[in-house]
């Protein structure tokens, strides 16, 4: 069904009429739910704190005596958030660049396997990217110097913290030093 075809079906509907199918959508999907909570109560600053709470705990997701973020569902819930609330530009990015630090700060912890190297290294670069087309990179950048100051070098200090590595050729595609 198309939006035409819904705009068409509901044209003739009364206000009573219209209130009970919302009423009766709001308690069937969990997405409308939660677009007709947030259009009741507009309140991004708390919106924005209950994503990045599922967002840090499925960053930081410890299976199997490693760390193991899924980041299709990462993606996913950024993605949900931009959709359903249309938040901005500014939101997004507080979110996106929340998430990579937290990926980031994985690196304190030791020596992990190189696929979570390259998968948070593809995140960090789609969070570069985003932020700098829409030149916001230059406000984010102390948090993310922060982040890579905190990752400390592995073994006896010769050994170069691999996701130092990591965040600078991402830094390095995006045209920017550290």
């Amino acid at each position: 069904m198309s939006k035409s075809s819904v705009k068409k079906s509901i044209k003739d509907f009364e206000a009573p009429q219209l209130q009970e199918l919302i009423l009766d959508l709001y308690g069937k999907s969990k997405e409308v739910k939660e677009i007709l909570d947030f259009f009741a109560n507009p309140d991004i600053e708390k919106k924005s704190e209950d994503y990045k709470s599922v967002l840090y705990k499925e960053a930081t997701r410890y299976s199997r005596r490693g760390y193991r973020p899924r980041m299709p569902r990462l993606r996913a819930t950024i993605k949900r958030f931009r959709v359903l609330l249309e938040p901005g530009d500014e939101a997004v990015a507080d979110m996106m660049v929340f998430v990579a630090i937290a990926l980031i700060g994985l690196g304190e912890e030791g020596r992990h396997r190189d696929t979570l190297y390259d998968n948070i290294g593809k995140f960090v670069g789609e969070t570069f990217v985003f932020l700098s087309e829409r030149g916001m990179l230059d406000d984010y950048m102390p948090q993310f110097r922060k982040a890579m100051s905190r990752l400390k070098p592995l073994g006896i200090g010769i050994l170069k913290n691999p996701m130092l590595r990591v965040v600078e050729s991402e830094f390095e595609k995006v045209g920017r030093r550290v």
